[in-house]
């Protein structure tokens, strides 16, 4: 989502803006993740499950059963469930469309589209609910708000009046129908839309809508999004669901957007910060054991669906207050926490991951709340996961350049791709996060404007021009100015990265205090060899006969030696003396060989002890280690780890050595 300055007719408070969509192509290594996923998840799901994802907000299809009972469903339930799922679908398919910049996949987006909007009913409804379903249900207004983000970055693209007229009408259908009875959970994410739609057209009727919104949650919730409790010390463990909550988080500061208020900006800062303090992992991951709010650990887990939904509110807040701050959010999420949940052909995700993880499988969550949450999988029981996961990439890329109301640009996420705006042409070749440089050539460009982002994390930033030493001048946002730039110009920017060893503060969840390691944007973890076992999935639509594999995996064990002897001899089975000076730590950059997340294309050498029985426990599962410090054997040896996204099994916090 974003707000077009070009295209609004209210005054707001978001310092910058977002290009339109299709502005920012993929290059390099992020083209090839976006065409892996056109291959894979992203082309494919409606095929996989077409009554939940395809046409519900086409035809009002929706799932008939849910597995294993396989009961009638109730209509209202499921119109709810297969909306929601669908709208998160084709937002990222929108997404992955422009950002590709692929014709196939446009063409598939312009399609369904057009029998979106050809669907609406003449009182101006337009969602996933029948006629005969309850239009007051808390999953109408959530579904309505997927689809209306993926209609509203259409509009973005083609500048269809007919789909922001569709979209301005379903608004003033829920403020209308909604006025007197709103929801306390998720049929808040209607306040997104809202406030861009009252930006462009300047109708007050949508940012009172908003406002009414947050002062009926106030008196009325039972959850964690009210306004007195975002500016609150406390957040409850277990008092709500960790996705409601980054959704919900976000919507004070929409409204302030739209009004000013600064009470409203400081509700959302504070929330975030709160979350940041108690949920957010060291690896970028919202802890969400059993999908609520949930303290940092090893055996933690995250719900996929987070990974995307907090990168997208840290955009809003980054357009909102202009800070560089949010980027490195961003970057943590994703390359850590998010790559490290996917397969590396884009053919599935996992729905619940750690930090430490050996198996995933049907018992390997200690989390989840579904048997195969574990598991790797195109489509899940509930499937809001593979959904959301095929919107994260786009969304980052989305966030590459960003401009202020004069114009000027501001680099805000780094990676290789194309900027194309009307004011500004440039071209970022680089292998970050894997590497510190980034090479940008101007290809259009007069007397431009360009602000960088510097990492929040580098401590001496370099930047050359046309190859000689340029100024980086320190602005308070956390940018640095580069000066006026032209057509021709070439730009070298250089993040020096540096090791570090943190310490993770785990102490409502286990108490151990493990050593987590990073550099730059990347965590490291212990890889452990991977078998992956094919099974038959599970599909709600089975009937399809679209032939999609399911995935167990569990560590790819020696042959000639029992489970538990591999456990306990395992080049995971280490602890690392929490004093280790980290000068001792060996950095190696190897040559590019093939796709980046299967190949690391970096690694370091780690002196760390053998912990025979840190990770020995019998099971499928990765508990906690359970005595430290660690009782140790031996010498240092030198171990290997690698980037946490290049894994799908790993140990990523290291216990501690009795040394």
């Amino acid at each position: 989502m974003n707000i077009l300055p070009e295209q609004s007719k209210a005054k707001t408070y978001n310092k910058l803006h977002r290009l339109p969509l299709g502005s920012i192509t993929a290059a390099g290594w992020l083209k090839e993740q976006l065409q892996r996923n056109k291959e894979g998840m992203g082309g494919h799901l409606d095929e996989l499950e077409p009554d939940m994802i395809a046409t519900p907000f086409i035809n009002y299809s929706a799932f008939k059963s849910l597995p294993p009972e396989n009961k009638p469903a109730d209509p209202t339930f499921a119109a709810g469930w297969s909306s929601e799922i669908s709208g998160c679908y084709w937002l990222g398919l929108i997404m992955l469309a422009y950002t590709l910049n692929d014709k196939e996949l446009i063409e598939k987006a312009t399609n369904w589209v057009d029998a979106v909007i050809a669907h609406q009913e003449s009182d101006g409804y337009l969602g996933g609910y029948p006629p005969h379903t309850d239009r007051l249900a808390d999953y109408n207004g959530w579904s309505a708000g997927w689809l209306y983000r993926g209609l509203l970055s259409f509009y973005e693209v083609t500048g269809r009046e007919d789909v922001f007229q569709a979209v301005y009408k379903g608004l003033l259908w829920f403020c209308e129908n909604w006025k007197e009875s709103k929801t306390d959970y998720v049929g808040s994410i209607l306040i997104e839309p809202m406030i861009v739609m009252f930006a462009y057209t300047g109708d007050e009727r949508l940012v009172q809508f908003s406002k009414d919104y947050l002062d009926w949650l106030e008196k009325n919730s039972t959850w964690q999004n009210k306004i007195s409790q975002y500016l609150s010390d406390e957040l409850p463990y277990g008092a709500m669901h960790v996705v409601a909550y980054g959704e919900d988080l976000k919507h004070p500061a929409l409204v302030y957007c739209a009004t000013g208020e600064q009470l409203m900006l400081d509700a959302s800062l504070k929330a975030m910060e709160k979350a940041a303090q108690r949920i957010i992992q060291p690896t970028g991951g919202p802890s969400s054991c059993g999908e609520y709010l949930s303290p940092k650990g090893a055996a933690c887990e995250s719900e996929y669906c987070n990974f995307t939904t907090y990168n997208h509110t840290y955009a809003w807040l980054a357009m909102i207050t202009g800070e560089a701050q949010w980027a490195d959010r961003m970057e943590l999420a994703l390359f850590n926490a998010a790559e490290g949940a996917r397969k590396k052909d884009e053919m599935a995700i996992a729905y619940m991951t750690a930090p430490n993880q050996l198996y995933a499988n049907h018992r390997s969550t200690i989390y989840g709340v579904g048997p195969d949450m574990g598991t790797y999988s195109p489509c899940f029981r509930t499937a809001c996961c593979p959904t959301q996961a095929i919107q994260i990439i786009p969304e980052y890329i989305r966030g590459m350049c960003m401009q202020d109301e004069k114009g000027e640009s501001y680099l805000f996420c780094y990676g290789p791709a194309k900027v194309d705006a009307q004011n500004i042409g440039l071209e970022m070749d680089t292998l970050y996060p894997f590497r510190d440089t980034i090479s940008i050539k101007i290809t259009k460009g007069s007397n431009h404007n360009l602000h960088v982002r510097i990492p929040g994390w580098c401590k001496a930033a370099k930047a050359s021009v046309n190859g000689k030493e340029a100024a980086l001048t320190a602005e308070e946002n956390g940018f640095a100015s580069l000066g006026k730039v032209n057509t021709g110009d070439e730009i070298l920017l250089t993040f020096p990265m540096e090791l570090k060893i943190e310490k993770v503060d785990d102490s409502a969840a286990a108490s151990k205090f493990p050593m987590c390691i990073s550099r730059g944007p990347l965590v490291y973890s212990l890889p452990v060899p991977t078998k992956w076992i094919p099974y038959e999935g599970t599909p709600i639509t089975p009937e399809t006969n679209v032939n999609w594999p399911w995935f167990k995996c569990q560590p790819d064990y020696p042959q000639d030696v029992t489970n538990f002897q591999a456990r306990i001899n395992g080049s995971w089975a280490r602890a690392m003396d929490e004093k280790l000076d980290l000068s001792r730590i060996r950095v190696t950059e190897k040559e590019v060989s093939g796709y980046v997340w299967e190949n690391p294309p970096i690694s370091i050498e780690v002196p760390m002890y053998h912990a025979p029985y840190s990770q020995a426990a019998t099971g499928m599962r990765t508990p906690e280690t359970w005595e430290v410090p660690m009782k140790v054997q031996g010498e240092e040896i030198m171990s290997e780890m690698v980037p946490m996204g290049c894994t799908n099994l790993r140990i990523t916090f290291i216990p501690r050595a009795d040394v």
